[in-house]
């Protein structure tokens, strides 16, 4: 492992064809990437299934289900066992990721809104399991008696929370072994939201440096216009098809939410025939034209600022920016990992050699 503090997303957003999967995982482990994550979709993306794949693909990097959402559609117990069987066929490399998810998925499934409290007492029955311990509970996840796992866990996943505002990101510091912060997230606020991790785990009792700290960063580094276009504009796009998301995301950076709703607007106008979709990036344009017009309409320092960007020795910077700020980790989401060589190579000239673990779980 050549860069063990960095990750990338395998099968990023909403695809077609799962067996991509192995050509993109042997190209992160071949340009020694320390971690291979994989983000929940419920079509062909099965986080159970692929991240038992994966774990047969490398034998060396670290994997994260990254992330699980809409808890309440898996018992604990289920989800339990999927961890415990990944922490036991990777030799201690998994890591859980859990996510909020969406409220319109909720409603379409049928199940509860997902609530900080939920997220606490779906973490907390995780690990009692994963210890061995017989639970009795009663709460918004339902009534269970004497429920237990059948086995223990010497060392249990990690577990790693998506957060984004002020009060996630200090509640995660207080709960969490992990967080990953939202792709655009420009180096100032990820500095911010380091500040807010470490201080809820302070508050807590924790040691603020245990929490291990990722955040996403959308990567299109001397690539060709197709890519640039479909692995940062329409991202973007996704996110801005998502309000709640999108203003939680200018509110970090300092950007103006009224540009954000213009956008959105000039958006709907473009694709009017609107794709249709209930989570992800399902109803975001593919359309070259289209996404090469959303790229002439963002501002131009909210691209540069939010992703990495223009030449590999760009990205080097923004990687460095993001570790100068704070960070554990950088998640590179949005490109193949072939893709990322040059980026990967300009890191390396300017890479402290401090740097250097031999973490195989990426938030150990």
């Amino acid at each position: 492992m050549l860069f063990p503090e960095l990750g990338c997303y395998v099968l990023p957003g909403h695809i077609f064809d799962p067996l991509e999967m192995v050509d993109e995982v042997r190209s992160a482990e071949k340009l020694g990437l320390g971690s291979v994550w994989l983000s929940e979709r419920f079509s062909s993306k099965n986080a159970d299934v692929l991240c038992g794949a994966m774990a047969m693909l490398t034998g060396s990097m670290g994997i994260v289900a990254g992330l699980i959402q809409n808890l309440p559609l898996r018992h604990p117990i289920v989800t339990a066992g999927f961890g415990a069987t990944m922490a036991k066929l990777t030799s201690g490399r998994f890591s859980l990721g859990i996510g909020r998810g969406t409220n319109s998925f909720a409603d379409s499934t049928g199940t509860a809104h997902v609530t900080f409290k939920i997220m606490e007492d779906y973490i907390t029955l995780l690990r009692k399991l994963w210890k061995g311990e017989d639970i009795s509970y009663t709460g918004p996840l339902g009534t269970f008696a004497n429920l237990r796992l059948g086995v223990t866990l010497e060392r249990p996943p990690p577990i790693i929370v998506a957060t984004m505002g002020e009060r996630t990101l200090k509640w995660a510091g207080r709960l969490a072994d992990g967080v990953l912060l939202n792709s655009l997230w420009t180096a100032e606020a990820v500095k911010k939201s380091v500040t807010l991790v470490r201080q809820g785990a302070e508050e807590a009792g924790r040691d603020p440096d245990s929490v291990r700290i990722w955040t996403i960063l959308v990567t299109a580094c001397d690539v060709p216009e197709e890519k640039f276009l479909t692995s940062v504009v329409r991202r973007m796009n996704t996110y801005l098809l998502f309000p709640p998301l999108f203003d939680g995301i200018c509110e970090g950076n300092g950007w103006d939410k009224r540009e954000a709703a213009r956008l959105r607007a000039a958006y709907l106008d473009i694709d009017k025939g609107g794709s249709k979709g209930t989570m992800g990036d399902e109803a975001a344009t593919r359309d070259l034209q289209q996404l090469r017009e959303m790229a002439a309409l963002y501002p131009r320092a909210w691209i540069e600022a939010g992703n990495a960007v223009g030449t590999s020795s760009d990205g080097a910077r923004a990687i460095q920016d993001r570790f100068l700020a704070g960070a554990n980790g950088i998640l590179f989401h949005g490109s193949h990992p072939q893709d990322l060589a040059g980026t990967l190579s300009a890191w390396g000239a300017i890479r402290p050699k401090a740097r250097d673990c031999s973490a195989v779980n990426p938030v150990a």
